[in-house]
Parts: C-alpha cells; sequence; structure tokens
C-alpha cells in the first residue's frame, strides 16, 4: 500500500476512531480483576495508535517512505542508467525507488508524457542521503540516445517535494510546456531541502550541509545516473524559502546553473520567520548569502534572474520590489526580470500561476531552442 496516499491516511484516522471509541465503550465492562491491567494497556493502544496517525501524516508531508518495503530498509531498486555512456553504475549515488519505473516510463511515453518517479538522492560529499522526486519526460524513453538538460526545483518551508506534484500539478505543467515548445525536453529533479531543521540551503555554523547537498550533490547524482546535457546545463528554481534557495545557489554556484528563479521568495538571509537560525553569530555567512547584498557589493553578472510575487502578498512584493532597485541600480549588467502576479496571495495557487511562466522563463537560457514564452505583468 502507498504510505503517501489519502487513502492510507484514511484508514488510519478509521482506525484511531476504532480504537478510540471501542477503548470508551468498554472502559466500564472490565471484570473487576482485569480492569485495571485491560485499562492501562487500552490507554497504551491508544497512544500507540495516535503516535501513527502523526506519523503517518508527518510521513506524507514530507514523502518520507512511499511503502513498506522502503519502511522496513528493504533495498530499493539501483539504478542502472540506461544507454550509459560508458558512466559505472556504481559511481551513481541516485536510486529509483518507483517499481518498475523503466515500464511506467514507456507506457507514459506511449500517451506522450512524462513520468514522476520516488528517487534517494545521495551525497558523498555533504553527507546527507534524502528521499525526492524525479521527472523523465517522454523523450527520455522513446530515446535512448538523447542527452538533457535539468531544472532543479525547490520546496518552501514547512513542506517538501510532494508540494509541487500534489498542489502545484507540476507534472501536466512540465508535460503541457515541453510540448508547446516553450521548455525543452527536460529532467526534473526535486529534492528535499532540509531534514526538519529549516536552514534556508546553507551550510551553517551548525548542522547539515545543504548548500553542497543541493548545489554539488544532486546535480552530480543527475550528471552521473542520467542522459543529462554536459556543461552548464541546470537551472533552478523555487518557491517561498525555494525562491530564496534557488536565486541564492545561483548566485554562489553561476558555473552550474544557467539561470535561477524566485517564485514569492526574499532575497535577504534570515528573515523568514519560519526558519532557525543556520548562521550563528556570523555576520559573514549571513550576508554572503542574502542575494541582495551579494548583489550590492560583489556585483555579479551571473546567472540571469526571474524573480515574481503576487500583488496579495505584500510582504513578498516588498523584497522583490527592493531587490530589483537594489539590482538595477548596483549592478546593471546583471540579467533580471521581474513580474507581478495579478491578486493571490503566499498560497499555491499563486505558486502554480506563477509556474509555468517561471519555469519558461529559465528555460530560456537552456542549451536548446525553444517557442515564445508565457509573460506575466512586468512588476510595475
Amino acid at each position: 500500500m502507498d504510505l503517501l496516499g489519502l487513502p492510507f491516511l484514511l484508514v488510519m484516522v478509521g482506525i484511531s476512531l476504532l480504537v478510540a471509541v471501542g477503548t470508551a465503550a468498554v472502559w466500564n465492562r472490565w471484570p473487576s480483576g482485569l480492569r485495571w491491567p485491560a485499562r492501562g494497556l487500552s490507554l497504551v493502544l491508544v497512544m500507540a495508535v495516535g503516535a501513527c496517525l502523526a506519523g503517518t501524516a508527518v510521513n506524507r508531508a514530507f514523502g518520507l517512505y512511499g511503502s513498506f518495503g522502503e519502511l522496513w530498509g528493504s533495498p530499493s531498486a539501483r539504478f542502472d542508467p540506461v544507454g550509459s555512456f560508458g558512466v559505472p553504475a556504481a559511481t551513481t549515488r541516485l536510486e529509483i525507488l518507483t517499481p518498475q519505473w523503466n515500464d511506467v516510463g514507456r507506457q507514459d511515453a506511449a500517451l506522450g508524457r512524462g513520468s514522476m518517479l520516488r528517487v534517494r538522492l545521495g551525497g558523498p560529499r555533504s553527507g546527507i542521503t534524502r528521499i525526492g522526486l524525479l521527472y523523465l519526460p517522454a523523450a527520455y524513453f522513446t530515446d535512448v540516445s538523447v542527452r538533457l538538460p535539468a531544472v532543479e526545483f525547490f520546496h518552501g518551508t514547512p513542506g517538501g517535494p510532494r508540494n509541487y506534484t500534489d498542489q502545484l500539478h507540476v507534472a501536466d505543467v512540465l508535460d503541457r510546456e515541453i510540448a508547446s515548445g516553450r521548455v525543452p525536453p527536460l529532467i526534473g529533479v526535486f529534492p528535499m531541502i532540509d531534514d526538519g531543521r529549516a536552514g534556508e540551503c546553507v551550510n551553517g555554523t551548525r548542522g547539515p550541509h545543504d548548500e553542497t547537498y543541493l548545489a554539488v550533490d544532486v546535480p552530480a547524482d543527475v550528471d552521473v545516473g542520467l542522459r543529462a546535457l554536459p556543461g552548464r546545463s541546470f537551472a533552478v528554481l523555487g518557491y517561498s524559502t525555494g525562491g530564496f534557495c534557488a536565486v541564492n545557489l545561483g548566485l554562489r554556484h553561476p558555473d552550474r546553473y544557467v539561470a535561477a528563479g524566485s517564485i514569492s521568495g526574499y532575497f535577504l538571509a534570515g528573515t523568514d520567520p519560519a526558519v532557525g537560525n543556520p548562521y550563528g553569530r556570523s555576520v559573514e555567512l549571513r550576508e554572503s548569502n542574502s542575494p541582495q547584498w551579494v548583489v550590492a557589493n560583489r556585483r555579479p553578472s551571473a546567472p540571469p534572474l526571474y524573480v515574481v510575487s503576487s500583488a496579495g502578498d505584500p510582504g513578498s512584493v516588498a523584497a522583490e520590489r527592493s531587490f530589483v532597485a537594489e539590482t538595477r541600480r548596483r549592478d546593471p549588467r546583471l540579467v533580471l526580470g521581474a513580474a507581478l502576479v495579478p491578486g493571490g496571495g503566499h498560497t499555491f495557487a499563486s505558486w502554480e500561476a506563477a509556474l509555468a511562466p517561471t519555469l519558461d522563463w529559465v528555460a530560456r537560457y537552456l542549451p536548446r531552442d525553444l517557442a515564445p514564452p508565457i509573460v506575466l505583468p512586468r512588476l510595475p
């Protein structure tokens, strides 16, 4: 059974209600000799079932385990690159968790759509391994000689990669934009940006090396394990905290990312109340991870950036206006696009409306010829 699906959650809710109601119904009906031990065991059972229900909710929110096999530690399907181009399978840290994924991909490709797969993305440099998602377009399965560009997608905080599939319907967006010619057939990789200790995708003074994992290890997994185009063939985008991460890592790794897009993001490190403080007392670390400080003081020329906010989200609009004004005043060489989604707020509905135009914009810098992109209204 799919541990991340709604049916399993409803089953757990039903079991929890049944145990709670059953305990209340028999509370005063136990024989006198068994009354106190039975009541004690009943309370333990209620607490255990409640803990399982809470664990199910957390697992579903973060996409940690998709099956009982993953939960018990059963070995996953090791990924052997299709048409490996001489890349030894043993060197990749990418593992496909979706059963019979190759057959699934060919069936989806026959219907003209890509496949969304569950993966484990390992990081030998960062020491981090997390569950994520992987989108492979139909072209990946219909032409085993094709090599493709890639886009990393960063989620918000709190959240996980499944927000892209469950709320933003990213597979449908990618299929549609690829079919229109506005986006090339591409590999989409959706890593978990943190391990529950939200840290803005940086190598903090204490804690995990999220930047190394996201900007070095995950792209290396795709480079080695999949048929990615060599060289600078990656773009990156994200929403909310993920938007901050996309712009920040894009500026810090222009050798990797050809473009970066932010949807309802922010541009000064440590300003999101939903995240912790990975910077400690280091002013230098905080400043060097603040895109607004970087464009004002270091004046980078790459990568091109696209920033979007929604009119109903005043905090994001103010952050975007400030960042755009500072960039155009202090760093005019940097290519910067700015747009506004009419209405909306800091919500999935607004982020879904902005996803296709943002994807189109960053895809212009991938090494492929494209049709004209969808255009949002410019930021006034």
